[in-house]
């Protein structure tokens, strides 16, 4: 998942630009997410805290995705395997 998303795009980044900070990573985190130390919300260079429970509170809330990528002014958005990617 989003791991193996952040590794293949810093070793892309690495590649072509010899500089794996060229994209930056904002990644979303639920008090679950957090409490159990997920090694993607580690990697990111940035996280932003959003509600726990039901993915439609968060990682299939598209809504709040953009609401969120916006704010951090990101270009891109990675929906992730079975979440906001079924609800386009």
């Amino acid at each position: 998942g989003a791991v193996k998303c952040i590794r293949s795009i810093r070793s892309w980044a690495y590649q072509y630009f010899g500089d794996i900070g060229v994209v930056k990573f904002v990644a979303m985190a639920t008090p679950e997410d957090l409490k159990a130390n997920a090694e993607y919300i580690r990697m990111a260079d940035h996280f932003e805290r959003v509600p726990g429970g039901s993915n439609n509170n968060n990682y299939a809330n598209v809504s709040l995705i953009v609401e969120l990528a916006q704010r951090n002014e990101c270009d891109a958005v990675w929906a992730g395997c079975a979440h906001a990617s079924e609800n386009p």
